[in-house]
């Protein structure tokens, strides 16, 4: 009878680890690799302004080239990577990262870290597009919407923790926020690595990056929906990319802000993000039905153009956390609408990497070019114009997507 309890046991034990597939694995590595990069984009900023004396231009221009080398790495490396098996796509990404940002804390001048912050960056296109389309491979509907909203609740958590312990560890010592970055891409090569050789689902997963990843029935069933999604994608990471990237040497040098507030500031924002990430996940009022897309970019350029009234840390923080749900809307649409009836998962999500960086480059570069010139307010006004722009050309698409009896 004894003997009998503890065979069942081990039976289910068993039966557990035989049962563990892609998306165990998937959950905690994408954390992994949200946490280490959010410690990293923003300890990098503190750690060139302090090392280096960088500037807002020299800031914006060196997160733009890292948006550029990521870019660089969706479209080209793909060409190079088609044929591999996703997870040992995550293994090299995972070290690759690794190697570059220790080599950052061992460079002597800000050229050298310029060059392995975008190497640092292509390294990362190894890592999204290969996840995000494993991960949907032959799912489609509500059941993709809450798949997605797992996967993104997984990274958003990463997210979420890192701005606050970026600042806290910067203002200890400029380097720790890089340190613990490195250790976290390090522990996340390790996990795919010891999962790819031990768990048998995960080592018998043949899926491999290439276009005939297929969804639904094989036939492509791809909505022009994804066109306006795009857009909305790019004009709303343009704000993102002077928020994360500039906002933080304004709310330093003029807000006189301290490392811990910007840090508290940065992840309230990746809170309310996945709170967006857990409406739109859990909902389907918005599947395929554009008019949700334009109300949302309204209220975005309200928001990016209130931001130039606000002074204390209380009002920042109201009105980027508000961003964060704006923003999450923005980049569920553009995944869903992107992948949804495509027989290129892989090459759906590099296409919204690749607009999610654009928009990074866009906002980065001009954001930190127009603070320094004229002033932080301008720089607002920037982003609220840009997302207005992104509005025209999403109801000029729509206009001719109806004309076409395209929309479902």
């Amino acid at each position: 009878m004894k003997f009998s309890y503890v065979d069942r046991r081990l039976q289910l034990v068993k039966s557990f680890y035989m049962g563990i597939g892609k998306s165990a694995l998937i959950f905690p590595i994408a954390f992994l690799a949200a946490f280490g990069q959010g410690l990293v984009t923003l300890g990098v900023i503190f750690y060139i302004r302090d090392i280096f004396g960088a500037t807002p231009s020299q800031v914006g221009t060196m997160t733009g080239l890292w948006s550029a080398a990521y870019i660089t790495g969706c479209i080209f490396l793909r060409r190079v990577t088609d044929g591999m098996l996703p997870r040992h796509l995550l293994i090299a990404a995972a070290f690759l990262e690794c190697l570059f940002v220790a080599l950052i804390l061992t460079a002597g001048n800000f050229t050298v870290v310029l060059v392995l912050y975008m190497l640092f960056g292509m390294s990362i296109s190894l890592f999204w597009p290969p996840i995000m389309g494993w991960l949907s491979q032959d799912i489609e509907g509500p059941a993709l919407g809450r798949l997605m909203a797992r996967f993104n609740l997984s990274w958003s958590v990463g997210s979420i923790v890192s701005p606050q312990l970026a600042g806290l560890l910067s203002e200890r010592y400029e380097s720790l926020p890089l340190i613990a970055g490195c250790c976290l891409f390090f522990l996340a090569g390790i996990l795919v690595l010891l999962a790819s050789l031990t768990l048998p689902k995960i080592r018998s997963d043949r899926t491999v990056n290439v276009k005939k990843n297929t969804g639904g029935n094989g036939t492509d069933g791809s909505t022009p929906l994804r066109f306006p999604a795009w857009i909305g994608v790019l004009t709303t990471y343009t704000t993102i990319g002077v928020i994360v990237n500039i906002f933080p040497l304004y709310a330093l040098n003029t807000l006189e802000f301290s490392k811990s507030t910007v840090g508290f500031i940065m992840q309230n924002r990746a809170l309310f993000g996945m709170v967006g990430f857990l409406i739109m996940g859990r909902t389907t009022f918005w599947h395929f039905r554009p008019g949700q897309m334009i109300i949302g970019q309204l209220i975005y350029a309200s928001l990016a153009f209130s931001m130039m009234f606000a002074d204390t840390g209380l009002a920042t923080s109201a009105l980027i956390s508000s961003v964060g749900i704006f923003m999450a809307q923005s980049y569920f649409n553009s995944m869903f609408h992107g992948v949804s009836g495509s027989i290129n998962r892989a090459g759906r999500m590099a296409v919204h990497e690749v607009l999610i960086s654009s928009g990074l480059i866009i906002g980065s570069v001009f954001g930190g070019i127009i603070y320094q010139r004229f002033s932080m307010e301008y720089a607002y006004i920037f982003c609220a114009a840009f997302v207005l722009l992104g509005v025209v050309l999403q109801g000029a698409i729509l206009i001719g997507i109806r004309k076409k009896n395209a929309l479902v």
